[in-house]
């Protein structure tokens, strides 16, 4: 399983705009990029390679700003009190 999370990091690597948080999507883009020996080799790779995508895209969401009038004591609120 190691040589296969390798593999799948150098497909990342490689072509990041490929690949999505979506596994079906994943799936059909390793049958263009990868002659897998395998369904199963081809299900890993692409399992491996959503887990990825969604641990950045989470990431990538909690470490951007709330939106505007989100924030607590907005220009809203002020504007209510008056």
């Amino acid at each position: 399983m190691a040589r296969l999370s390798m593999i799948a990091e150098e497909l990342l690597r490689r072509y990041p705009d490929r690949f999505t948080t979506d596994f079906e999507h994943n799936k059909r883009a390793l049958e263009e990029l990868v002659e897998a020996e395998s369904k199963y080799v081809r299900n890993v790779l692409a399992g491996y390679i959503t887990r990825y995508m969604r641990r950045i895209s989470a990431a990538a969401e909690a470490a951007s700003p709330s939106e505007p009038g989100e924030e607590a004591g907005g220009s809203e609120a002020g504007a209510a009190s008056t």
